[in-house]
């Protein structure tokens, strides 16, 4: 199942303001680099729940995150935020969120529970 993604005015603004200053001859050096950035920015992610894994399909990239690592899945407004791995997380913008929601809670694990501690195990360092 594939969802697409919210559109982002911000990023079509400073696409019509990079563009504009290209225009005006007010620095390519800058302007045009920015206007690529930005260009990229705006190419429609669209988020694919296959099998085993969450794929994220960018303009350049392709994210694979499998199911078995996902920690959590919160509603932030009209973002989600996706906890993964030992550390990482991502926050994604689907056009429709309570479907993307609602078609993810079905991979999620829900029998682990993984606590990570730094603290000296019992019995370590003994001297006896």
């Amino acid at each position: 199942m594939t969802h697409s993604s919210r559109p982002d005015r911000c990023v079509y603004a400073g696409i019509v303001a990079a563009a504009t200053a290209l225009f005006l001859h007010v620095g390519y050096w800058i302007a045009g680099p920015v206007l690529l950035t930005l260009m990229l920015c705006a190419y429609p992610q669209s988020y694919e729940l296959a099998e085993t894994e969450l794929v994220i399909h960018d303009s350049l990239t392709r994210r694979r995150i499998p199911y078995r690592t996902i920690a959590s899945a919160e509603r932030e407004g009209r973002r989600i935020r996706i906890r993964y791995g030992l550390g990482s997380e991502i926050v994604v913008a689907p056009a429709d969120t309570a479907a993307f929601l609602a078609a993810l809670a079905p991979h999620m694990p829900r029998d682990r529970f993984v606590e990570y501690s730094f603290a000296k195990p019992r019995g370590a360092w003994r001297t006896s």
